[in-house]
Order: structure tokens, then C-alpha cells, then sequence
């Protein structure tokens, strides 16, 4: 009896084993706490990025070029449209005050923006038309082989002002890959977040920050207002050879406008607008080593089929300005040269609204 007793108060007295079940739960709420916790603080910074990037690209030139379009009067009747050699290179009141006919200039407006290609000119124009725009005149400036040439839209390329196409994602992938609706959605995505569409905001001012510290204690570089004048060197051919095979093979393949430049086409023709190509002018130096080859005398009699086939005329501009320096860089005209050859566009111009069908040579 006793010895049942002892037992029993051993059994009693015995300490319970841990609930480890319970522990293990504690645990994984913990665990659980910290990821939510870093995931919430994960996606507060996306958030906030975000809003820097996007209050960063409000300042940008593809912005601000947007919001000009929304307000261009209505009675415009004359629109300049390309990259940054039309935006340096028309001078609107220049323009204005040279038509022959006193006080019956059209009223114009430059809708040019620099580095893009005809992809973000035809969504230029395109948008001006949607919002009610009727112009009689548009003038198209270029250089070289750009109205043949095919563009590019991957992810590379869509950068600065070429971000331009996630505003339009629907018809800028119709012009990078016709009937792709993968490139549709590509676009769209990319356009609804700003950290992907305005990536280049924030870089752009990391750059410009990077090449001011490069010139402490050093000459600085020549700058003018869309950048380093060394960097416009670029822009041209690497060599004549080069671009006379690139002028070769547009002729001898009997290359067309490039799609984009036939919608910018297309859509002056639906709107009874009268369409001018002009060739930029251009420095001695470009017009010496590239534009003296007979691979460019070739290139320009097709482009003036082109655009006579159209409906268009051609103006053949490039040697207008004689002075170098009219031109602050490699490309673009200064405030001189652009008052210069804004004028006699502007005469050429009213001859050919006289005349609609004349190609204009040099």
C-alpha cells in the first residue's frame, strides 16, 4: 500500500514535456511578422521611387512637349515636325514675318523634339490631329537616310525622348511591330509604371552630375542647349564609305519610306494637309564629305520620286546656309542661322502653296 502510494506521488510530481507545437507556432508568427514587415517596407520604396521618378520626368522635354501639343490654338495652319535639327533650325516669328504676302503668314508652330525619330513624330502629329488641329502646311526636316531607314523599339531604345511611344502604346507598337500583341502589351506595361517608362529621368541628371565632377580642374567642354557639342559628331556617318553603301542599297533595293514616315504621309493626306519635305541644312563639312558623293545625288533624285509620287513636295535645303557659323555644332543651326533659313523657307514655302505639285531643288 505504501509502496503504491510512492508511485503514484512520483507520478504526480513528474514535470510535463514542453508544448512544442506551441513553440514552433510562436516561431513561424514570427517569421511570418518579418516578412510582411519587409515586405511592406519592400514596397513602400517601390512606392516612393516611383513617385521621385515620376515627379523627376514632369520636368523632362518629352513631358513638356506633351503638354505644349494640348495647347497649340486651334487656328493653327502650319506645322513644323522632326527631331532637334527642325526644333533648332524654325524660327516661327522668322518664318512669319518673311512670307512674301504681308499679314497672311500661317500661323505655325514647332512641334519638332529633339532626339526621336519618325516613330514619335507620326505620334506627334497624330495626337495634334485628334485634338482637333487642321494644318494646310506641314513641313518635315531631315537628314541623310532617316526617311528610309526602319526604327528600332526595343527595350534600349526607348530611352529619353523616345519614351515618347509609352504614352501611345497602342500605335507606336503598330509602327515597331506591326500586329504584335505582345509589343502592344510590352508597352503598355512599361508605360504604367515609371520606374521602367521614365527610367532615364533620374539617369539623366546622374549624368549630368557625373561629367560636371569629370570638369573640376579641367578645360570644360563646349555645350549649347541640347548638350555637349561633341556628342552631335555622332550623329553623322562613320565614314563616306559607309554612307554610301547605306545610300546604295535604298536606291539599287528601291526602298520606300520607312513605315513610319508613310503614316505621317498617310495622315496629311487625310486631313488635306499639304506635305513638304525638307533637307536640313547641314555645315560645309558634311555636305563636302557626305553630300558631294554621287551615292547622295542617287539617294536624293529617289526620295524626290518618293515624295512626288505622294503628292508631296521636296525642298532640297541642305546647302541654304553657307556660313558655318550659323551652326553651333556639327548639325544644328545657331539663333542666326535658323532666323536665315526660316526666312526662305518661308518663301519657298508660299511658292509652293502657289504651286502645290513643284518639287523645289537647290
Amino acid at each position: 500500500m505504501k509502496t503504491h502510494s510512492k508511485s503514484r506521488a512520483s507520478v504526480l510530481q513528474t514535470p510535463s514535456p514542453p508544448d512544442l507545437g506551441g513553440v514552433c507556432q510562436t516561431d513561424a508568427l514570427r517569421k511570418r511578422k518579418r516578412f510582411f514587415v519587409a515586405l511592406g517596407v519592400a514596397l513602400a520604396l517601390l512606392v516612393g521611387y516611383n513617385a521621385a521618378i515620376s515627379h523627376t520626368a514632369r520636368t523632362s522635354q518629352r513631358q513638356r512637349a506633351l503638354a505644349a501639343l494640348e495647347r497649340v490654338p486651334a487656328n493653327t495652319e502650319c506645322v513644323f515636325l522632326g527631331n532637334s535639327l527642325v526644333e533648332a533650325g524654325c524660327d516661327v516669328d522668322a518664318f512669319a514675318a518673311a512670307w512674301p504676302q504681308a499679314g497672311h503668314a500661317p500661323a505655325a508652330v514647332n512641334l519638332a523634339l529633339g532626339a526621336t525619330t519618325p516613330v514619335e513624330h507620326y505620334l506627334i502629329l497624330r495626337r495634334a490631329y485628334e485634338r482637333g488641329l487642321r494644318p494646310r502646311i506641314l513641313v518635315y526636316g531631315f537628314f541623310d537616310d532617316q526617311l528610309n531607314t526602319t526604327v528600332a523599339g526595343d527595350w534600349s531604345d526607348l530611352v529619353g525622348n523616345r519614351a515618347f511611344s509609352y504614352y501611345f502604346p497602342e500605335r507606336a507598337a503598330e509602327l515597331y511591330a506591326p500586329g504584335s500583341t505582345l509589343k502592344r502589351w510590352e508597352l503598355e506595361f512599361t508605360g504604367r509604371v515609371p520606374m521602367l517608362a521614365e527610367r532615364s529621368s533620374l539617369w539623366t541628371q546622374i549624368e549630368l552630375l557625373r561629367r560636371r565632377i569629370d570638369e573640376v580642374g579641367m578645360p570644360k567642354h563646349k555645350t549649347n542647349r541640347f548638350g555637349r557639342v561633341d556628342d552631335f559628331g555622332a550623329l553623322e556617318a562613320k565614314d563616306v564609305a559607309s554612307f554610301n553603301r547605306r545610300c546604295a542599297a535604298i536606291v539599287d533595293g528601291d526602298v520606300g519610306f520607312s513605315r513610319a514616315i508613310r503614316e505621317i504621309v498617310r495622315l496629311a493626306q487625310e486631313h488635306g494637309t499639304k506635305m513638304v519635305f525638307v533637307e536640313m541644312p547641314m555645315p560645309s563639312r558634311h555636305r563636302d564629305v557626305f553630300y558631294a558623293s554621287p551615292a547622295w545625288a542617287r539617294l536624293r533624285a529617289h526620295l524626290e520620286q518618293l515624295a512626288s509620287t505622294d503628292g508631296a513636295a521636296y525642298v532640297s535645303a541642305s546647302a541654304w546656309v553657307r556660313d558655318d557659323a550659323a551652326f553651333e555644332d556639327a548639325t544644328h543651326l545657331n539663333e542666326t542661322g535658323a532666323k536665315f533659313f526660316s526666312a526662305r523657307l518661308a518663301a519657298t514655302i508660299s511658292r509652293l502653296s502657289a504651286r502645290p505639285n513643284d518639287v523645289a531643288r537647290r
